[in-house]
């Protein structure tokens, strides 16, 4: 193992994952590879070496562990706010466990939505939720995520507010709890509780959002609150 060649490689892919707002490229090869090389620094102790050979292991050993651990974060929260617009996303660039966390995802957002749109009607017979569930399932449509323009990205922090703002209504505003938060990174897209579409944001953008969106975002380090005195 070259701890200065492996922690590069390892950079570069958490880079190109912070940066971009869809999935990045990862093999299970890959996978492995950085997990393996994350336990064997976890694992190994310097013996009888000078104090600076040791402070030198201990932050590549930090190093490793931290961005291993957000890089496999930033592509949890991406494929969380894919499956809850139901966008759909290349498998060829995710390993075995996102695959299969991404389709239970979609399965059981597609028969809550089901059952939500069920119990609108009365029925004579209490509804089956197997049923509901062996229904034929409706193909993933890919999300359209709107692209700003040059002239938007020139408005100010102020007029990013106002039209987050705008696009909650009256009714709504008086059903959820809201937080201005400011986005410390790069987000994609999602869907608040509100039902409304929400980003993708970029570092320093600020949002309205409903509480409980925030405080994933906040509870992430993806974001923070804004305290308006």
């Amino acid at each position: 193992m070259n701890l200065k060649t492996d922690y590069q490689n390892l950079y570069q892919h958490w880079l190109k994952e912070f940066e971009k707002s869809e999935l990045t490229h990862l093999t299970q090869e890959n996978f492995d590879y950085f997990r393996k090389n994350v336990d064997y620094i976890t694992k190994f102790e310097l013996e009888g070496r000078q104090n600076v050979e040791i402070q030198l292991l201990k932050s590549y050993k930090y190093g490793f562990k931290y961005l291993f651990n957000d890089f496999l974060k930033i592509r949890e929260v991406k494929l969380l706010s894919a499956a809850l617009i139901l966008q759909e996303i290349n498998y060829n660039d995710v390993i075995e466990a996102e695959k299969l966390f991404y389709q239970n995802l979609v399965s059981g957002i597609k028969g809550f939505k089901k059952l939500k749109t069920l119990i609108l009607y009365e029925e004579d017979e209490p509804i089956e939720l197997d049923k509901v569930f062996e229904d034929k399932e409706v193909p993933v449509e890919p999300s359209l995520v709107e692209i700003p323009t040059e002239e938007d990205l020139k408005s100010t922090e102020v007029d990013i507010v106002q039209k987050k703002s705008e696009l909650i209504q009256p009714e709504q505003g008086a059903q959820y709890n809201y937080i201005l938060i400011r986005f410390n990174n790069p987000s994609p897209p999602l869907v608040g509780i509100d039902g409304i579409n929400y980003g993708p944001f970029h570092e320093n953008d600020i949002a309205n959002m409903p509480q409980k969106n925030a405080k994933i975002l906040i509870y992430e380090k993806l974001a923070e609150k804004i305290d308006i005195t």
